[in-house]
């Protein structure tokens, strides 16, 4: 299964209509559950247009790998769960967010080897052929180094005395 999110800021019909043209295209054969919201209406895979908390989390635990926008809480998600993603982000040209900090981001994550990313339905298509063998880098968290810089950021500002 593949698991499809838009995230909460709604809508990005552009990823959930190229979605579900590449499944009726035959493209896409796996099943596809999707977190949609209320705009387009999918007529190819399943979809909700909100899941709770846990229903997210379970979807995004059992799929093979995430199609998603490049929203920070998606992609963290997915870092987390250490789930392939495919992500295409919104962008200011289509009016899809107030700027292309998506592009960005997503560009950066890719560059990490968290995420895969499409800018288009024709990029998706051609990203979707490596996602099989797509690895997401593990997340490195220096929990010591993390505190290190905490307690001389406080300690700078006269809060800890150490």
């Amino acid at each position: 299964m593949i698991f499809l999110t838009i995230g909460t800021q709604e809508p990005f019909d552009r990823l959930i209509r190229s979605v579900d043209e590449l499944v009726e295209e035959g493209a896409i054969a796996d099943d596809v559950v999707g977190q949609t919201g209320s705009g387009y209406r999918p007529m190819h895979f399943t979809s909700y247009p909100i899941l709770d908390k846990s229903e997210f989390e379970r979807c995004m635990e059992q799929s093979r790998f995430v199609i998603s926008h490049a929203g920070m809480g998606s992609i963290i998600t997915a870092v987390t769960l250490q789930k392939p993603m495919l992500v295409m982000p919104r962008l200011h040209k289509y009016r899809e967010h107030v700027n292309d900090h998506q592009f960005h981001t997503a560009l950066r994550f890719e560059e990490l080897g968290v995420v895969v990313t499409a800018r288009d339905k024709q990029e998706l298509k051609e990203k979707l052929q490596v996602m099989p063998y797509f690895k997401p880098a593990r997340r490195n968290c220096d929990t010591d180094t993390l505190i290190r810089r905490i307690a001389d950021f406080l300690h700078e500002q006269s809060i800890l005395k150490v």
